[in-house]
């Protein structure tokens, strides 16, 4: 069995002659002609569930591709869509899942300019492929972190991991408003578009927090051939996340460890952290380990990954 991350490695990066595209697969990107290029699918039953609202399903196909280019500084622009309908979908699905679909794409001003659609025995599997045109011939990568450089993140971290925690858990016991905060960071992401001029100019690297926030930072480390130091206690939480995690502390692993945030992740010089929706939380440096100040359980904390 390997991991995702072993079939890029072993299939992929050691046969790829074409690296000045798919920049090295150090990225969730590829660059040809002036455009940034991305895919993500997501499948029934391990990135949605199915009853899950077909509308907010749409939505959040769209959102984490679109979380994908705004970490590399560029507005996303046209997309191609393909749809694997499962077994159990019929058309009233399908309606109020496109629904949520062209909201979305008006909404984050896309062109739809293609896909393809087929039936399958069984999931519902979905994806897009998304692209925009760079900024001044300009995109921040992955590898491009510089010793000594500052970390930084957007938003609040945590909240769609406790969100999903939340779903499959019933008997979570905390108030209303705190469970419906969390759920809905969950099944509705919001990419960081208001940010993706501010990283373009300011990130020296930068990515979106999909797997987890070690887990992204690791591949910033890997790709940039550095460690990093970061603080746990500055790592910015919401109200809701503090109070499920007050009640339960076994909970707050999940805060390194959990995924589907779609906040951003990057580094940068000393000061970024000025814009009020910009939190630092700790200091690229030489080696490839990363410390966690304040935090004492490091088992098991490099994100979800896919195996086959």
């Amino acid at each position: 069995m390997i991991t995702e991350f072993d079939f890029i490695k072993k299939y992929l990066s050691s046969r790829e002659k074409n690296s000045k595209y798919s920049l090295n697969f150090n990225d969730d990107v590829g660059l040809v002609d002036g455009k940034i290029y991305s895919t993500d699918t997501v499948c029934e039953d391990i990135h949605f569930f199915s009853n899950d609202s077909p509308n907010l399903i749409a939505k959040k196909l769209i959102r984490v591709n679109v979380s994908d280019i705004v970490s590399k500084g560029v507005r996303p622009k046209y997309c191609l869509f393909n749809f694997s309908i499962g077994k159990n979908i019929d058309e009233k699905w399908i309606s109020n899942f496109m629904r949520g679909f062209r909201a979305d794409i008006n909404f984050y001003k896309l062109n739809l300019i293609g896909g393809d659609t087929v039936k399958t025995l069984d999931k519902t599997v979905l994806s897009l492929t998304i692209f925009g045109n760079l900024i001044n011939d300009k995109f921040v990568r992955r590898s491009s972190a510089k010793n000594n450089d500052y970390i930084y993140v957007s938003g609040t971290i945590g909240d769609s991991a406790l969100g999903l925690h939340c779903k499959t858990n019933t008997r979570v016991n905390i108030l209303k408003r705190h469970k419906e905060f969390l759920l809905n960071r969950y099944l509705k992401p919001i990419p960081r578009i208001d940010l993706f001029n501010f990283i373009n100019k300011n990130a020296s690297a930068s990515t979106d927090i999909s797997d987890g926030l070690y887990s992204d930072l690791n591949n910033i480390c890997r790709a940039s051939n550095l460690g990093a130091d970061i603080d746990f206690n500055a790592i910015p939480l919401s109200n809701s996340a503090r109070k499920i995690i007050s009640v339960y502390p076994k909970l707050k692993k999940l805060i390194l460890n959990g995924g589907d945030d779609y906040e951003l992740l990057f580094t940068g010089k000393d000061g970024l952290d000025r814009n009020e929706n910009i939190t630092k939380i700790g200091k690229m440096k030489k080696g490839y380990n990363i410390n966690i100040i304040d935090f004492d359980d490091i088992t098991n904390l490099d994100g979800y990954k896919h195996k086959f």
